[in-house]
């Protein structure tokens, strides 16, 4: 990534007063496999000197301070919190406890869970709005669409969190540029697809389209996701460049946006 390319959204994210560090809003998708390298990735932003604010349910908010989280971050001395946005899963006609993808009892609970979630859009403005002064950049992950607004009505830099590795992104991008996902839903044959746009020869089987909101009931979701995608300042990815430096190059040619590589965001153990 070239520095004229770095430099405008480098200097968007700097913060307002040079006194203050930058404060950064995290925003996870309430499922274990998305939340632990986000709380890694606010461990590491917190550890830089970033004021960071991690914003979840109250069930995952209560799991973390349960964990050690807060604590932890309260004896390094980081500017670290865990925020409890509220959350009514119960006017989706789920239990009051499903507040992460793990308290799912069946397969049926699944998409109205994803929309209970979207909820949260109105509690994470109001935490916005009353913040003073406002947030140096929200990372939201790639699932929690309805940050975007929020984003983009108060003017705040917005970065979108991708969890697996950046050639599986890579892929989900170019399939959904090249409508693979809808010619695989409409295939009647069993023969594999190729991934367009690939510097390898990438093919998936037929039935269900692969990525993320690719099940029934699901396409505004995804829909949703891909917009607010595209509408980012860029994009921060769980990865490092002695693996992926090819992927993600060309993820960020696909993307049009700066990707940062935040490394291994899971802490080495001793």
């Amino acid at each position: 990534m070239s520095a004229s390319t770095m430099a405008p959204t480098q200097q968007a994210l700097a913060g307002a007063a040079t006194s203050q560090p930058p404060h950064f809003l995290l925003v996870p998708l309430a499922a274990h496999g998305h939340l632990i390298p986000m709380v890694d990735l606010a461990c590491l932003l917190a550890s830089r000197g970033a004021r960071v604010s991690l914003l979840t349910t109250p069930l995952n908010a209560r799991r973390l301070r349960d964990g050690g989280v807060a604590d932890k971050a309260a004896r390094a001395k980081l500017l670290l919190e865990v925020v409890e946005l509220p959350y009514s899963p119960a006017d989706y006609g789920l239990p009051p406890d499903c507040q992460n993808a793990d308290m799912i009892a069946d397969n049926a609970q699944m998409l109205p869970f994803f929309l209970a979630l979207r909820e949260l859009a109105g509690p994470f403005e109001a935490y916005v709005r009353a913040l003073v002064p406002r947030p140096s950049c929200i990372i939201s992950d790639w699932c929690n669409s309805w940050t975007a607004d929020v984003a983009t009505c108060l003017g705040i830099p917005r970065l979108f969190f991708q969890g697996p590795s950046c050639f599986f992104s890579l892929c989900d991008l170019n399939a959904a540029a090249h409508g693979l996902h809808e010619r695989i839903a409409a295939a009647e044959d069993r023969e594999p697809h190729v991934v367009p746009s690939m510097s390898v020869s990438v093919k998936v089987g037929n039935g269900r389209p692969h990525g993320f909101f690719t099940s029934p009931g699901c396409k505004e979701l995804r829909h949703d996701a891909v917009a607010a995608m595209r509408t980012s300042h860029g994009v921060v990815i769980n990865t490092f460049l002695d693996l992926e430096e090819k992927s993600v190059a060309c993820y960020e040619a696909a993307l049009g946006k700066p990707v940062w590589d935040a490394r291994p965001v899971l802490p080495a153990q001793p």
